[in-house]
């Protein structure tokens, strides 16, 4: 967001964080007594922020610090990314509620809703997580945009367009957590009773497509920010075309919309509404919604000269694959961001917050072997090298070599011929006894290589990115390309699909994906089109807030229920075995080594997941972790909220 350093913003800057808490008591909501509410003194504070234009904007501005960024403090299992609860990274530190709460199989709705927040997403508290103070603070823009006396039609309906987009985003981050939610379309005046009590998945999905929809309508809403050096991050049409996709992408899979429910009530539950967290059956409009969708933003994309487009590499070998890639994830402001997230500049953004450097330090995103194996080879062809762990590696593969280049601008791995700007390294010897395994000179502690590799995404030269500018997607380029191809698979063109998930692929160099694997029969066969998508999506969007939530939409039991693996690397000595000791570091103007690999369950905050029986049937997990469970002081409040099943 631009920023100004004259004084009146300075003070228009304390204006609207008196307001926002004046405006937001979301974290003692009282739904059901006085839902938005106004509060003493509220009717002032908003005759003078409406009084002018500029005070309306800054209002705006505390709004937009509530769309989701997964790596602020405050944020949710204390620290850890949601994704240390999917298969493709774990939590090696001990604090983290990952370790604590969800891993233990602790996680309870007594942990749902607290501060500093146990649950991967809070229903009414916390800074980002939450979703009431945002659709509070939404509504009281809407309703007063109007009476503000110097702003044009333009503006306002700008404005308008802007809140709507955000309040969507903030509804459909609750309704893939819990299901179908209370639905607020207006303030409520003081006394005003919320009686509508939860709505259904269906009901829910059509509120929001409803808000995007008003979106969409608002004449001002630009299709993209004319001046994205000051403005990347604000909302507009592209944007709420976008969100759409996105919305009906998971309303359409299997979590909600199957032929039964993921999970049914129990008698001891009350209130059981099972349409809370189901469809009623499947609906196989829902994936025509979702691919109308996806051409309907490719259509006005078209039309406005296709500004939105894959950032594209600059030249076609591994250095200029690895730069498109990270423009795209992380830069501000190029064709690649549709929706993106920031609140300061640059690296300060990550100096204001629990910088997603020291959780990768302090061993909260450790990458699993799985996740290093969803990465497929240089030209395209899946990974193929399961059946070497354990073995004396007869033919010498490396493992790490020619590999898709997101796999190194993901994760740290040993690796010889490092790019100069892969770590400042030559080379990285992460063997047992290699030079960098137990070296807390890295800008780090050696928990960061627990499971064998270590997070680079995000992280990258972290002492060299000062003066990079930061975004985090929301929604970018390759996710609509890929949401798109899912869309057309569940539709029955699954030709189509494949070309939408080569436009990725390309991008970094990689060879078509039908093409490169052709024993997967992708352009027949449905399930496994399926299956890479997903895949695809791991390695594109990975820390994203993409992975987690794609299994739990797909209902991807054995994704949870299976046990997950570290990589143990040895240097291979002359005699074919593995070198033990704790200095097996090369020798200068030695050549790099051959190697043995080990796959290693891990043990260190094994998920009680994992748990099975001797037939490898699972023993504790349930389907009720697909949701999350809802506050008990929110549905003691009596107005209609309802406990998802098996909490």
């Amino acid at each position: 967001m631009k920023k100004s350093n004259n004084n009146i913003a300075l003070w228009l800057l304390g204006l609207f964080m008196g307001t926002s808490a004046l405006f937001s008591c979301v974290d003692e909501i009282n739904v059901g007594d006085a839902f938005l509410e106004k509060q003493p003194g509220v009717d002032v504070n908003q005759d003078t922020i409406f009084s002018k234009g500029e005070y309306t904007k800054y209002f705006l501005w505390s709004l937009y610090n509530h769309v989701n960024h997964p790596f602020y403090d405050n944020n949710q299992l204390n620290s850890s990314p949601i994704e240390v609860l999917s298969d493709i990274l774990h939590s090696h530190c001990s604090w983290s509620w990952g370790n604590e709460v969800w891993y233990p199989g602790l996680m309870s709705e007594g942990h749902a809703g607290t501060n500093y927040c146990q649950d991967k997403f809070a229903f009414a508290t916390g800074h980002r997580t939450g979703i009431w103070d945002a659709i509070r603070k939404g509504w009281i823009l809407i309703e007063n945009m109007d009476r503000v006396p110097d702003l044009s039609d333009t503006e306002k309906s700008q404005l308008k367009g802007e809140t709507y987009v955000i309040m969507a985003t903030r509804y459909l981050d609750a309704f893939k957590n819990y299901g179908g939610l209370p639905l607020i379309d207006h303030v409520y005046s003081a006394g005003e009773q919320y009686t509508r009590g939860r709505a259904t998945t269906v009901e829910t999905v059509q509120f929001i497509d409803s808000l995007i929809n008003c979106a969409i309508s608002e004449p001002g809403l630009p299709w993209r920010v004319e001046d994205p050096e000051n403005w990347a991050g604000r909302m507009t049409k592209g944007g709420a075309l976008a969100l759409r996709a996105k919305l009906w992408l998971f309303a359409a899979s299997p979590l909600f919309n199957d032929n039964e429910p993921y999970m049914q009530y129990t008698g001891e539950q009350e209130f059981q509404n099972i349409e809370h967290v189901w469809h009623g059956g499947y609906k196989s409009d829902y994936w025509q919604k979702c691919l109308n969708a996806c051409e309907a933003f490719f259509r006005e994309n078209a039309s406005n000269g296709n500004y939105y487009a894959l950032v594209q590499p600059a030249s076609e070998d591994e250095a200029g694959y690895c730069q498109a890639f990270r423009e795209a994830y992380w830069f501000r402001g190029n064709s690649e961001k549709i929706i993106e997230v920031h609140s300061l500049y640059k690296n300060q953004e990550w100096d204001q917050q629990l910088s997603i450097g020291n959780q990768s330090h302090q061993g909260h995103t450790n990458p699993t072997l799985e996740y290093m194996e969803m990465f497929p080879m240089a030209d395209g062809k899946n990974y193929p090298y399961k059946d070497i762990y354990g073995t004396n590696n007869p033919d010498n593969i490396d493992i790490m070599e020619n590999r898709d280049p997101r796999l190194y601008e993901t994760m740290v791995v040993c690796r010889e011929k490092l790019r100069e700007d892969y770590m400042g390294l030559m080379n990285f010897q992460l063997w047992k006894g290699g030079v960098h395994e137990n070296n807390s000179n890295l800008n780090g502690w050696t928990i960061r290589f627990s499971t064998g590799m270590a997070l680079f995404k995000w992280i990258r030269d972290y002492w060299k990115i000062q003066n990079d500018p930061v975004s985090y997607s929301y929604i970018r380029m390759a996710e609509m390309h890929l949401i798109y191809a899912e869309a057309l698979a569940e539709t029955g063109n699954l030709t189509k699909a494949c070309e939408e998930i080569n436009k990725v692929r390309a991008r970094v160099g990689l060879g078509a994906i039908e093409k490169m694997n052709p024993e997967l029969n992708l352009t027949s066969n449905k399930a496994n089109l399926i299956n890479e998508i997903l895949r695809e999506r791991a390695c594109e969007l990975g820390l994203e807030d993409s992975r987690l939530y794609d299994i739990i939409r797909r209902k991807c039991v054995d994704k949870f229920t299976s046990p997950l693996h570290e990589l143990v690397t040895w240097r291979k000595g002359a005699d074919g075995k593995k070198m033990e000791g704790t200095d097996t570091q090369l020798a200068e103007g030695e050549a790099w080594p051959d190697f043995i690999y080990e796959k290693v369950t891990i043990t260190n905050g094994a998920r009680r997941w994992w748990e099975q029986d001797a037939n490898g049937n699972p023993t504790f997990w349930t389907n009720k972790y697909f949701l999350s469970p809802l506050p008990r002081d929110e549905i003691n409040k009596g107005y209609g909220l309802t406990q998802n099943p098996g909490w």
